[in-house]
């Protein structure tokens, strides 16, 4: 048995979508790195890692299907890079592009899971 999921995606949505992936993609491939990198702040690098592949499995899976809790949950995105931002001045200018790159791809897509033709 298989559900129909009639989600629209336009190309509006597909360009968010793959600008999301694509940041949560190259942020766990840093953060994993940097495990290697820095041996004193492992675990700090490992969980922004994991955080970060949460982050990449929803917006593959959940976010391309249009649940919505999928969305949400993808503002974490913007939220760690904010506050890596707000805590490290010293790289805070990268993680303030990835913030506002990954705001921007968020915005991008909400009218397709918030509006009231679905």
């Amino acid at each position: 048995m298989s559900a129909n999921v009639s989600f629209a995606q336009n190309s509006r949505f597909k360009i968010g979508w793959i600008i999301l992936l694509m940041i949560a993609a190259l942020m766990t491939l840093g953060h994993f790195s940097l495990i290697f990198i820095f041996m004193d702040e492992r675990v700090l690098f490992a969980g922004l890692a994991a955080s970060n592949l949460y982050a990449f499995i929803a917006i593959y899976t959940a976010f391309r299907r249009g649940e919505k809790w999928a969305w949400i949950v993808t503002w974490t995105l913007p939220g760690l890079a904010l506050l890596i931002a707000a805590t490290v001045p010293s790289i805070a200018i990268y993680y303030y592009g990835v913030a506002a790159i990954c705001v921007l791809g968020l915005l991008v897509t909400m009218r397709d899971f918030f509006s009231q033709a679905r």
